[in-house]
């Protein structure tokens, strides 16, 4: 186990000592660096380690030289699509592509099932250099558009292990064509396994889900990105994002594990203790376990109260990383 994810264990295991949040304030968020900070030194890594120059950059990533300079600044990129081109100009392989993704941009790691990723993984095993993102683009682009309209067809849904040795048989960009026509059908099967986990706790905590799930949504003061993602996941539709998923079950009074395994199935790291956001995140949750917050069988459960507790606490910390959260929690009314 490497230096990082011994600290990693290290403060996830403080955070659960903590008995309140004045120790949690004191002993560990001055210990993290904020996701600004960490992307500063990556960004200035990636920059060192290739030998380019920021106007370099710009040209390869497709974006102008004052969004390489805020980059620099500290300003993350809003997309998943700008950290691949960023991690196709590093030159990174599928490992480290996937770190790259999950740590630093808190996007889901590549996913073969998913086709704009199944083009990326094919290009990140076959080119180098420069050439990587203008080959990404083009292959993606011929490949959708001779898709055309095709009904796919029946087909086994491969596990994501067997489909991937066979995309790691595929040599030349032919090949990669056929391939993707041969298995239209199996991208139809992207993240199954998360919208069956998560309609399966929606069922199980609102058995009448349809009513229960607005009234509740109503009650909280959801946003209406979540409302549609709740929606969009009931029709197998929507992509995940990792801050999504975790308001996500924050607002379904989800425990610890719960979250996790959304995640996990989601192809994103558990929640890390080294992020700000998402120690205070395991903070809350450990906290409202000990105290019962999240006991169900109790008689004074109350499904509001997670995100009632979320809310105060990030309202005394004033975390920018959490802005997102709070927004959608502002309608809530305290009693």
């Amino acid at each position: 186990m490497d230096r990082k994810n011994v600290e990693t264990v290290y403060i996830k295991d403080e955070i659960s000592r903590c008995e309140d949040l004045d120790e949690l304030k004191s002993r560990i968020l001055p210990l993290l660096n904020s996701q600004r900070e960490q992307w500063k030194e990556k960004i200035a890594e990636i920059k060192e380690n290739n030998g380019y120059t920021k106007t370099k950059m710009a040209e390869l990533c497709g974006v102008s030289r004052v969004t390489i300079d805020k980059w620099f600044k500290g300003s993350v990129p809003k997309n998943r699509e700008t950290f691949l081109n960023i991690g196709m100009m590093a030159n990174f392989d599928v490992e480290q592509m996937n770190i790259f993704l999950q740590r630093y941009g808190r996007y889901p790691a590549l996913y073969s099932k998913n086709l704009d990723d199944c083009i990326c993984i094919y290009v990140l095993q076959h080119f180098s250099g420069e050439e990587r993102i203008s080959k990404y683009q083009y292959i993606k682009d011929k490949i959708k558009e001779n898709l055309g309209e095709n009904d796919s067809v029946e087909m086994e849904n491969l596990t994501t292990e067997k489909f991937d040795r066979q995309l790691s048989g595929v040599q030349s960009e032919d090949e990669l064509e056929n391939f993707i026509i041969e298995n239209t059908a199996m991208f139809s099967y992207s993240y199954h396994k998360f919208y069956a986990y998560v309609k399966m706790c929606i069922n199980a905590n609102y058995p009448k889900s349809a009513g229960s799930v607005y009234e509740m949504a109503e009650g909280q003061g959801w946003s209406s990105s979540l409302r549609q993602a709740v929606s969009a996941i009931r029709q197998n539709k929507w992509t995940p994002t990792r801050n999504k998923i975790i308001s996500l079950g924050l607002h379904m009074s989800m425990d610890h594990d719960q979250i996790d395994e959304m995640l996990r199935l989601a192809y994103m790291e558990p929640l890390c203790a080294r992020n700000i956001f998402e120690s205070v995140i395991m903070f809350i949750l450990d906290d409202a376990s000990l105290n019962n917050m999240l006991d169900e069988d109790s008689e004074d459960y109350d499904q509001d109260e997670l995100c009632k507790y979320a809310k105060l606490v990030f309202d005394e910390l004033k975390l920018p990383e959490a802005e997102f959260f709070i927004s959608e929690l502002m309608e809530i009314e305290d009693e």
